[in-house]
């Protein structure tokens, strides 16, 4: 199973490009609120998030894009939300380049 995996590693090195998550836009994250933007509209922003959990009690969103070139990192977008009980925006925090 190792040398399986390991192969299909190699290969996508060897093809010089690796995405890994899902890419999405970014101009919306300029209109989210902590308290007033919904989980409806952050779906609707975004789609569905790659990875769904919960921190506190509260239900974390995750989305999540690198681009690999060549074995290096050439781009990456990571949004973190974090829901109130209400389905509103507790907090967020996005990183890019």
């Amino acid at each position: 199973m190792w040398r399986k995996s390991a192969c299909v590693v190699f290969c996508f090195l060897l093809s010089g490009r690796i995405y890994m998550g899902r890419d999405f836009g970014t101009a919306p994250v300029k209109s989210i609120e902590s308290n007033v933007t919904m989980q409806k509209e952050i779906f609707g922003y975004f789609g569905e998030s790659v990875r769904r959990g919960l921190e506190n009690g509260y239900e974390t969103w995750t989305y999540s894009y690198q681009f690999y070139e060549l074995g290096q990192l050439r781009d990456f977008k990571d949004l973190y939300v974090v829901f109130n009980k209400d389905n509103r925006v507790r907090t967020y925090s996005f990183s890019g380049r």
